[in-house]
């Protein structure tokens, strides 16, 4: 009886080792040491073998250095197809000598004991679709893409767009509506009865260091803005007028009657309260 309990044992520990190594497999890829088949080079992929998590070369051709930049970051695991085993996603960033980098998403299984592909998830260039987060909750793979509005360039996006696909049978389907946030949405400033000036509080933090205020003002009136801080970069951002600088803010000559937008922007690496004074004469 003691031999077949031993026996018992030692089969119901194999089993549970199994599992674990069937749950956790795709965990022990090393993604950041990996050839990936990116689209980003040209109409066709091409393999590219990151290091570290990345891969760069330069050549010479006719006096010409072209350059290729290739990096990759693992967003996280879940299970997507069901099967009760991890998946892994990945984002990735191409750049191939220009201004543009482009972003693409892979989604990876094991199937025979070896890290397969299993989907693509289309990004773009920066503010134009590019992947910000790719992550998996309850068997569905969650997308944000950067979308550059009606304010921003290729650099800048005004919004995130957020998707949702689940896996249904070969292929990725997108399941409800995007969802489409701004990133600063703005703030209107109100002037007490008989100002024309506010002073305010504004807080920032690292991932939080733009902050936008609307104002209605009139054509021919001058709008100051200014900071009691030291490296605070103000700007309208929408509304025609002529500015010059300030210490610390701008003077702003409107050159139309509606509401303007401010963006005030002040990069810190920890939580920061600042005092900002609008006034319009």
């Amino acid at each position: 009886m003691l031999k077949k309990s031993i026996v018992g044992l030692f089969l119901s520990s194999l089993i549970f080792i199994y599992d674990a190594g069937a749950q956790t497999g795709i965990r022990q890829v090393d993604f950041q040491n990996f050839t990936y088949e990116p689209f980003c080079i040209g109409e066709e992929t091409s393999d590219v073998t990151v290091k570290g998590g990345e891969f760069s070369e330069e050549k010479e051709v006719e006096g010409y250095t072209e350059r290729f930049y290739f990096s990759v970051t693992v967003q996280g695991y879940g299970d997507i197809d069901g099967d009760g085993r991890e998946e892994a996603v990945i984002n990735s960033i191409c750049n191939t000598g220009g201004t543009g980098n482009f972003s693409e998403g892979f989604v990876y299984t094991m199937k025979n004991g070896k890290p397969a592909l299993l989907a693509r998830i289309e990004g773009g260039d920066r503010a134009h679709g590019g992947i910000r987060e790719i992550k998996v909750e309850k068997n569905l793979v969650i997308v944000q893409r950067n979308d550059v509005g009606e304010l921003g360039g290729a650099c800048c996006p005004e919004y995130v767009v957020t998707s949702r696909y689940k896996r249904n049978g070969k292929e990725h389907i997108a399941v409800g509506k995007d969802e489409r946030r701004e990133l600063y949405p703005s703030k209107r400033v109100e002037f007490a009865k008989g100002t024309s000036r506010s002073t305010f509080k504004v807080n920032f933090s690292p991932d939080e260091d733009t902050k936008r205020f609307v104002v209605g003002a009139r054509k021919g009136q001058t709008m100051r803005v200014f900071s009691d801080t030291k490296n605070v970069y103000i700007d309208i951002r929408l509304g025609d007028a002529k500015t010059s600088e300030l210490a610390n803010g701008i003077s702003a000559r409107l050159n139309e009657t509606g509401d303007f937008i401010i963006q005030v922007q002040y990069p810190t690496d920890i939580k920061r309260e600042i005092s900002l004074t609008i006034e319009i004469k």
